[in-house]
């Protein structure tokens, strides 16, 4: 079957689909603690503190203490001085972060330059900042903290200052001095490169989660507002008839008397006529009451549900039509997460249609799917595949319309997910868009008769 829901008389420009939005995380206050990067500073100090000590005493390594230990107080002097001075709470900015790590870096290459350069063992310590920038700063301050530790691995190739040996120290050729210098480097691109995509992908991931879950709640809400309402009006019903009543035996009384003010005739005819609307509004509540006491939603048949999710989009700038199977059909759980997901899905076809959106209702005994297709420009390409991803949006700003942040598609696939259902997006036949949903029908409640 198919039924045109009406369309709207004008429409904002449609944009075309093409557009890859993946944010990065640019830093902002609330970042990382100060306490957390001086802890990490002071398990520095006394390991370096403590290395150099073992290895001159225990070994009898010369390590020039003369130069290295005080390199190691400046670090533990500028800890105390934060740890005194500071807020161990504060919550860095992208920059202050970035400013911190970027010492600890020419601070530990300081010490090697001082023990051997890249000859030295503990070389492999100038991965540490980077990395660790990496998984909390933006891009911009990742970038500076690895142009700052290439550059001092490259000057670490270049040290006058021989490992601490007993003895000659051992010569390193320079073809293996220059392969470590290639292997650090590229090393320590390649880890800070790949936990900086990973941390802004889980970054997002958290935010779109968190919108998710505010947009199911919402949906939670309503519908706790549904049963709340229907309740207030079966408690709300005994007495607004027993003061109906009494209103009514008041005026039949009042009407019997011949010397009885018009005013008071008049007043009671009004709370007479006023219950009787509230209670017509609370029977009209009552009527509309979908849930039970025993089963938190109730059941819908598919075309019912659809239909409801899609309803606030039906008088926008295109017609809805729906297509339905013959047949009874099948029952599905009313939850707040399929209104809410197919909700966004038709908003978006209704956004992007030129003339017209088409939802398709189809089941088997296998499975039972809703096929949302319009007519617009369709997906791109090179953006289809990451649908459903979180901030990854088909909507560029145009005239009168901002651009999309990405989150619609992502909370419907996630609250479809929920319901046991598989989201896929393609092409439609008309050439636009197709978003198709399919639920296993094992997962259907057994109820048919509950459509008919």
């Amino acid at each position: 079957m198919e039924t045109d829901n009406g369309a709207g008389d004008t429409a904002p420009p449609i944009a075309a689909r093409h557009s890859l939005d993946m944010p990065s995380f640019t830093g902002e206050a609330g970042g990382v603690r100060l306490g957390t990067l001086v802890a990490i500073r002071w398990m520095a100090v006394a390991g370096q503190a403590g290395c150099l000590l073992l290895v001159e005493i225990l070994f009898g390594f010369e390590v020039r203490p003369g130069i290295t230990l005080p390199v190691v107080m400046v670090s533990a002097a500028l800890n105390l001085w934060l740890a005194l001075t500071r807020n161990a709470n504060l919550r860095l900015t992208d920059r202050q972060a970035t400013i911190q790590l970027a010492f600890d870096l020419v601070h530990l290459a300081s010490l090697l330059f001082l023990t051997g350069g890249l000859a030295n063992p503990f070389s492999v310590l100038m991965l540490a900042p980077t990395c660790v920038s990496a998984s909390i700063l933006g891009r911009r301050s990742t970038y500076f903290l690895i142009l700052i530790s290439v550059l001092s691995v490259s000057a670490l190739a270049f040290t006058p200052f021989s490992l601490p040996w007993q003895g000659p120290p051992p010569d390193f050729s320079p073809l293996y001095l220059a392969g470590l210098w290639a292997a650090l480097t590229f090393t320590l691109a390649f880890l800070a490169l790949y936990m900086a995509r990973v941390g802004r992908e889980g970054r997002a991931r958290a935010r779109a989660l968190a919108a998710t879950q505010i947009a199911l709640e919402r949906e939670q809400r309503l519908a706790a507002l549904g049963g709340l309402a229907a309740a207030a009006a079966h408690e709300l019903g005994t007495p607004l008839g027993t003061i109906l009543l009494a209103v009514r035996e008041r005026l039949a009384e009042t009407r019997r008397q011949k010397d009885a003010p018009a005013d008071l005739i008049t007043d009671l005819e009004l709370i007479a006529d006023e219950t009787d609307r509230c209670r017509a509004i609370l029977a009209r509540l009552g009527e509309h009451r979908q849930a039970g006491p025993e089963h938190p939603f109730a059941d819908s048949r598919l075309e019912a549900l659809v239909r409801e999710a899609a309803a606030p989009h039906e008088d926008r700038k295109v017609p809805i039509r729906y297509h339905a199977s013959a047949g009874l059909q099948p029952v599905l759980n009313r939850t707040p997460e399929a209104i809410h997901a197919i909700r966004n899905i038709v908003e978006n076809a209704v956004g992007y249609a030129r003339d017209a959106v088409d939802i398709h209702l189809a089941w088997d005994d296998a499975y039972v799917s809703v096929a949302v297709d319009d007519d617009g420009p369709g997906f791109d390409p090179h953006v289809e595949r990451h649908l459903g991803e979180p901030y990854v949006t088909t909507r560029q700003p145009s005239a009168g319309r901002d651009g999309g942040l990405g989150l619609g598609l992502f909370i419907a696939k996630t609250l479809l997910e929920r319901t046991g259902a598989d989201i896929r997006f393609g092409r439609a036949p008309t050439g636009g868009a197709r978003v198709r949903i399919r639920w296993p029908r094992g997962l259907l409640p057994r109820t048919p008769d509950a459509a008919r």
